[in-house]
């Protein structure tokens, strides 16, 4: 027997408490939901949006010591009417203020108004957010060390039509308007036969008239041969008594300033700066290469120069070299002087030519026809340079010596009277000891610590010297992670390497974004 349905009995009243609970929940829960939901969404993408332009301009505010630049920033990062907010009134509020250790923080605060939609319902017109960002950046003492020998001189090539000297003077122009005149220091030491301290440093390095860094870089010529250890020795150390012009100066006088030196050269280093004995001993058995020569061996007696004279200024390495690595560099072939009772120092514009105070020597002028004959003067090359960086080494190859007793070619002391001692004559030695004294003043630089330390940054030139650039040699000054000798618990610096003219001005970019970078 089928069994009847219930019947459903709806009582009078029933379908309007329906209605009435169905209008609570869409008025009071539903609508405010999907109202959050959708005002909330406008409320985030304003606050990301803020947090972005108070951070930029914290950071415009503090690179450049400028509370204007951050104002310029967080206007570029939040449009006026962005998704219909305003800036609360006194928004935003940049300051820049210096800490008590010389640091200085850029800081911008703002709040904005977000209009909300379908919250009104609930009778809530508008939302507030604020935010704050905040940076910090040092001061800087940057000295740039550049390499202005005679490969400077190319062909001028296009874009610019320039020769790698004006790419060069280009570049660093360039790199100058990247840092701040009364914040940052920036000095100029170029080397090539000798070095020369051509820009004090100085807060005002771009200054109208007088002192301008710029200008004096446009002046400079390229010429002669390439000492770089003595460009970063003077970098370093400084020049003078008292020394001045240098990093340990700088920092002494800005202890909380970020220490950079900026080394640029397009070759390897051929030259070292030393006070060299003069050959004052006429053993017959004292055999080097001839002067002209120079792959026959010969006796030489006595030097000619006036035995009171000190020889000081550059040794180097004058020979064509063609080789592709250090380990063909020539054994034979010219070696040149440039020395003086006064040592040999650079100008602005020109190379040393004229050798004063060394009379009687087989050399009187730095021109290759009479700097050849230095061989002849000179006893030996010193195991340490003008600035205490060591001339030995093994790292860029073995080092050609005099014989010593006892061996084959002497058969006592007095018959080898320079045994041991690093020989004047051979080209290949002449540049390793350049190498050596290099690397011995990065590693000096390096390991002193004092007020933060100093940073090296290279650049190397590809394509001006028919040797081509030692990458590892530009990454040991750097103390590079790619170095062979990184040194992990001391100030890591970078090499960088443009591969011709055209990548020269980015090079220089780079090392001004990274010192940027660690400033902040």
């Amino acid at each position: 027997m089928n069994k009847a349905s219930t019947p459903v009995i709806r009582r009078p009243g029933e379908q309007g408490a329906s209605v009435v609970l169905l209008t609570f929940l869409l008025t009071f829960l539903l609508i405010p939901v999907v109202g959050l939901g959708i005002d909330g969404s406008v409320i985030f993408w304003v606050k990301a949006r803020l947090s972005a332009a108070v951070d930029s301009a914290a950071l415009a505010t503090a690179k450049n010591f400028d509370a204007t630049a951050g104002q310029s920033y967080f206007t570029a990062n939040f449009p006026t009417g962005f998704l219909g907010a305003s800036l609360a009134p006194g928004y935003p509020a940049v300051t820049l203020t210096e800490t008590s250790t010389n640091v200085w923080q850029g800081t911008v605060q703002a709040s904005v108004i977000v209009p909300l939609y379908f919250m009104r319902i609930l009778h809530y017109q508008t939302a507030t957010v604020g935010d704050t960002g905040q940076a910090t950046r040092r001061d800087a003492n940057i000295m740039m060390v550049l390499d202005r020998s005679n490969s400077m001189n190319t062909a001028p090539e296009p874009p610019n039509n320039q020769t790698a000297c004006q790419a060069m003077v280009s570049a660093a122009q360039q790199f100058l308007t990247v840092f701040v005149p009364g914040h940052d220091e920036v000095g100029l030491i170029t080397f090539q036969t000798g070095a020369n301290l051509d820009f004090s440093p100085t807060t005002s390095f771009n200054q109208p008239t007088g002192s301008n860094l710029s200008e004096t870089l446009s002046t400079l010529a390229c010429a002669g041969d390439t000492s770089s250890a003595q460009g970063l020795s003077m970098a370093y150390q400084g020049v003078g008594s008292p020394a001045a012009g240098g990093i340990q100066q700088m920092r002494a006088a800005r202890p909380n300033a970020l220490n950079v030196i900026l080394f640029f050269t397009d070759g390897e280093p051929n030259g070292v700066n030393a006070t060299y004995p003069i050959k004052t001993l006429a053993d017959q058995s004292d055999q080097r290469y001839e002067s002209t020569n120079t792959s026959t061996l010969t006796s030489y007696g006595a030097s000619g120069c006036n035995s009171t004279d000190v020889l000081s200024g550059i040794f180097a390495d004058g020979s064509a070299e063609t080789a592709t690595s250090n380990a063909n560099l020539n054994p034979t072939g010219f070696t040149v002087a440039v020395l003086s009772a006064a040592g040999v120092s650079i100008t602005s514009t020109a190379n040393p030519t004229v050798i004063s105070g060394a009379s009687g020597c087989a050399f009187n002028n730095s021109n290759w026809q009479y700097s050849a004959y230095g061989r002849q003067d000179v006893a030996y090359i010193p195991t340490t340079d003008n600035y205490g960086n060591s001339t030995l080494g093994s790292e860029f190859g073995t080092l050609d010596l005099f014989p010593a007793y006892p061996s084959a070619q002497c058969a006592s002391a007095a018959a080898c009277p320079y045994g041991g001692q690093i020989r004047p004559d051979m080209p290949r030695t002449a540049r390793y000891v350049s190498f050596n004294a290099a690397d011995s003043i990065a590693h000096k630089i390096r390991n002193d610590t004092t007020d933060n330390g100093t940073l090296i940054y290279t650049i190397g030139l590809q394509g001006n010297e028919t040797m081509a650039i030692n990458q590892n040699f530009m990454e040991r000054l750097a103390n590079d992670t790619r170095a062979d000798d990184y040194d992990s618990t001391k100030p890591t610096g970078m090499f960088f390497l443009a591969t011709d003219l055209s990548g020269l001005q980015d090079a220089f970019l780079q090392v001004a974004s990274q010192i940027l970078h660690l400033t902040q």
